[in-house]
């Protein structure tokens, strides 16, 4: 005749043994997912060997850099003075001082990885050009941007804005391009009204912007 307390070692038992189990089927399961076991190994393997999978991603996101001037946050100004002989003999090519190279030079960087970029120019003017705050205005036309680059040219300067250029890509879809833009004056034939031009305040509309974007 069983007694209580063998019963009670029974079903001790049957509770350990079944806790036990429970263990060992989570461990199984743990170590089909991302780990091995092995014992002994494969004929001529030279012993045990257990092989596990791991897998990389790598997400590159879509960019563009773009630099004219300094790097960063400033802003630079490019000022011409043209002699009282220059504006009156119209003369053309007239050189300026400022940039982050000088006279009138600045440095232009442009990096993509999402192909082709075209650079478009606008400004603050509003469409009438630099003014002088009484009403007087030199278009934006009398200046002029070169490049030391074909591949990295700068778009036409205008009134209204909107002139654009398309940057090829160097290889693939990447676009890496530096260049130097250098900005020249060149005075109308009619001769300004005395005045500093273009300040870059909303009533002078001194500002150019460029913005470079995947077309």
């Amino acid at each position: 005749m069983k007694t209580k307390a063998t019963t009670m070692k029974t079903k001790a038992r049957i509770t350990l043994f079944g806790l036990v189990m429970a263990i060992a089927l989570c461990y199984a399961n743990f170590a089909s997912a991302e780990s091995n076991f092995a014992t002994g190994g494969a004929a001529g393997s030279g012993g045990a060997g257990a092989a596990v999978n791991l897998d990389f991603q790598i997400v590159i996101p879509q960019f563009i850099y773009f630099q004219v001037g300094t790097a960063g946050a400033a802003i630079d100004q490019i000022t011409f003075t043209p002699t009282a002989a220059e504006v009156a003999n119209a003369t053309a090519g007239i050189a300026g001082a400022g940039g982050d190279l000088g006279t009138g030079i600045v440095t232009v960087s442009l990096v993509s990885n999402a192909g082709g970029v075209d650079i478009t120019e606008s400004n603050n003017s509003l469409g009438a050009g630099l003014g002088d705050g009484a009403g007087n205005f030199i278009s934006y036309a009398q200046i002029n941007t070169a490049t030391n680059d074909g591949n990295l040219p700068a778009p036409v300067l205008s009134d209204g804005g909107g002139t654009s250029v398309s940057i090829p890509v160097t290889v693939g879809t990447i676009t890496n391009r530096q260049a130097q833009w250098t900005y020249t004056y060149d005075n109308p034939a009619t001769p300004p009204a005395a005045g500093t031009y273009g300040t870059g305040g909303a009533a002078t509309g001194g500002r150019v912007t460029y913005t470079a974007a995947i077309p």
